[in-house]
């Protein structure tokens, strides 16, 4: 399973179980935080992409292999984060679902993507 699946599915089972509530005010603070996490991760996504095809690191050959290097982390680190990401909107998901609140999340996605723009 991808990073964080794992407790994003215990989390959304224990939610809709019952095993787990919250009441409203603290689940969508808490939620907010994972939301504004997976934006940041959106950021840096998009700045790992920018990264995988930097140049100029010379005709040698050892700085052929140099980029190809930087080129393979910085894919690396794009995968790493986008699953990040997902797994932070999964975990919010599941608080959300502990509150019953679940409808909001469009709402405080928004609210999340504005607060890491600004």
């Amino acid at each position: 399973m991808a990073i964080g699946g794992d407790a994003a599915a215990q989390l959304w089972s224990a939610a809709s179980s019952g095993q787990l509530t919250m009441e409203p005010d603290a689940a969508r603070e808490v939620a907010g935080a994972y939301l504004r996490f997976a934006a940041a991760c959106d950021e840096w996504v998009d700045e790992a992409r920018h990264l995988k095809s930097i140049q100029g690191f010379g005709l040698l050959d050892s700085a052929q292999q140099l980029q190809v290097g930087f080129a393979n982390k910085a894919e690396s680190a794009r995968q790493v984060l986008e699953q990040m990401g997902v797994a932070a909107r999964a975990m919010a998901d599941g608080y959300l679902q502990a509150a019953g609140i679940l409808g909001e999340a469009d709402e405080l996605n928004a609210a999340a993507l504005n607060a890491v723009a600004r």
